[in-house]
């Protein structure tokens, strides 16, 4: 861009005619003129300095020549990495099992598993009623039910991804104002009616020393409850502890209830699906409450027990059903057809038209009575004679056995009516 720096400027032009008088009156006045508006004229009538355009240039320049660089430094191989950050090389203790991988949460493919499988989500003390003071509460006064209740919806999140079929006993921390036993109650009653396939009830542990900190699970294993409570627990075990990565570990964390109370937990023995009750950490260790109030530590939380549950339906969950007779009323001495699901055949897939079932597991029991069948492999069923002298009435049958993953039947307790 070439500037005119010897242009005459249009004042003194107009200078040109007229008298001598005249030009210096006019000189004086112009000369105010051109004053007050040399800031407003235009750009092009501006003269720049000399060294801006060689300023401009070498601006350019250096763009030019970083430019290239970059490419050339892209080219050249990179320096290794230090041989302690090397994962193909460094020793199996150069990293620190509890420091947390970058948070993402994809579901798995084997979470396709999930389709259709009932899962009742308990957040625990939610709904219950508070007795104030530090109860249910860590060092600073974070609320376990205002965890569970996160938790839980964010488990409610991925389940419902992976095609589960969801439903909680509470949606929102809001006191029901029941008695403590009369609510565990109802807990366990909403996954009897529907009936859920798992009813999972979300804790956090505390105690008054505030050094522990593991992971827990429990079931209940009297009399007419399901094994599949323990199976499950295991699974979620598993997922809990790559999901969290905590430093201390029971010698064994699945746990009969009993080992709490005589009679167990309510909510667990109350439950006739199956049942587990998870105290992931401890709220009462301070480290932990402060990750506790972490959303996404708790999004962590709920991705362990989702891969968990989704691990344990990807083994397969055992069913059995009444095939005749098909209205489930029979007589005294009758004859009851059940068929047999191991969870796994139905899929198809390698090796489908061979059973996954343990023959050797297949329990059959009437009215609490061991009772023998008579097994027929090629349709997968077993027929039983139930005894002569039955009072009128329910008649139950108990039919369980095991999948090749040691999975059990998950609603192993099937209900006939008695007919004169």
């Amino acid at each position: 861009m070439v500037y005119n720096r010897t242009a005459p400027a249009p004042w003194r032009r107009r200078t040109q005619s007229g008298s001598a008088s005249q030009r210096g009156t006019q000189d004086g006045s112009d000369r105010t003129v051109a004053k007050r508006t040399a800031k407003s004229r235009s750009p092009e009538r501006v003269a720049l300095p000399l060294w801006v355009p060689f300023i401009a240039g070498a601006c350019l320049g250096a763009l030019s020549v970083a430019w290239m660089l970059t490419g050339w430094l892209a080219a050249v191989p990179r320096s290794k990495p230090n041989p302690a950050l090397d994962a193909a090389r460094a020793a199996p203790d150069a990293w620190n099992w509890t420091d947390q991988p970058a948070a993402a949460f994809p579901v798995p493919p084997y979470a396709r598993f999930l389709q259709d499988v009932r899962v009742m989500l308990d957040p625990g003390h939610v709904g219950q009623r508070d007795r104030g003071g530090n109860w249910k509460r860590g060092p600073t006064g974070l609320r376990e039910a205002v965890v569970n209740l996160r938790v839980a919806q964010y488990l409610r999140e991925f389940l419902l991804a992976a095609g589960a079929d969801v439903r909680m006993t509470r949606d929102e921390d809001r006191s029901l104002d029941l008695p403590d036993r009369e609510d565990l109650r109802a807990r366990a009653e909403l996954a009897n009616d529907w009936p859920a396939d798992l009813l999972l009830s979300i804790h956090h542990n505390g105690v008054d020393n505030p050094k522990p900190n593991y992971t827990s699970l429990f079931y209940h294993s009297s009399d007419g409850h399901s094994r599949a409570s323990a199976c499950a627990a295991q699974w979620m075990l598993s997922g809990l502890n790559d999901a969290l990565r905590l430093e201390d570990n029971l010698e064994c964390a699945v746990l009969d209830d009993r080992v709490l109370f005589d009679r167990g937990l309510a909510v667990l023995r109350n439950a006739r699906v199956p049942a587990v009750l998870s105290e992931s950490s401890f709220h009462s260790n301070p480290d932990e409450e402060v990750r506790l109030r972490d959303p996404v530590y708790n999004r962590r939380e709920a991705y362990g027990l989702f891969l968990g549950i989704a691990r344990w339906a990807q083994a397969g969950l055992p069913r059995v059903r009444v095939v005749t007779p098909k209205d489930k009323r029979v007589r005294s001495g009758g004859r009851v057809t059940i068929a047999l699901d191991d969870g796994l055949s139905a899929r198809g897939g390698w090796g489908a038209e061979r059973h996954k079932i343990d023959a050797d597991s297949i329990l059959v029991r009437v009215n609490d009575a061991i009772t023998t069948y008579e097994m027929n492999w090629s349709k997968r069923q077993l027929t039983l004679t139930l005894p002569r002298r039955l009072s009128s009435g329910t008649c139950a049958i108990w039919v369980d056995f095991t999948n090749v993953f040691g999975q059990p039947v998950l609603h192993p307790r099937l209900e006939l009516t008695l007919q004169r």
